[in-house]
């Protein structure tokens, strides 16, 4: 193995943060993904360990950054990137628990005691995704 390659695989790793590869990593749109990231569908199970972090990486990795996220009646949650291009969840809705802290960690403004009202047969509701960390606020307290 050459040292330009094993340079190459030792950045790779470093850049990989748990939550999936870097931002510039990320493919143009869903069309660019590689065949072994370009999952289009999620199905979700309540029981999985670590679920909300699976869905996020499973979308990272094929999409784009994720802009809007529409959650839909008989079990359906699409997030959907800059390109327009969908990652369904199949299975995830109002009502799951699940839900709120997935939205959460999208980055969703939305009112968590208003979705707990929502019921499996509510109208589907999207959501932008603008919230943002603000620098610093770590050391705010």
């Amino acid at each position: 193995m050459s040292n330009r390659e094993h340079e190459s695989d030792r950045d790779r790793v470093i850049a990989d943060s748990g939550w999936g590869i870097k931002p510039d990593d990320q493919p143009a749109n869903a069309a660019e993904a590689r065949a072994e990231h370009a999952r289009t569908h999620y199905a979700y199970r309540p029981d999985e360990p670590d679920v909300i972090r699976k869905i996020l990486r499973a979308q990272r990795k094929g999409f784009n950054t994720a802009n809007r996220v529409r959650v839909e009646p008989g079990g359906r949650t699409v997030i959907i990137d800059i390109n327009k291009d969908e990652f369904t969840i199949e299975g995830l809705t109002f009502g799951d628990n699940n839900l709120i802290p997935l939205l959460q960690a999208l980055g969703a403004a939305f009112d968590p005691q208003e979705l707990k009202q929502m019921t499996a047969a509510s109208p589907p509701r999207e959501f932008t995704l603008s919230r943002v960390w603000a620098w610093g606020a770590e050391r705010t307290g």
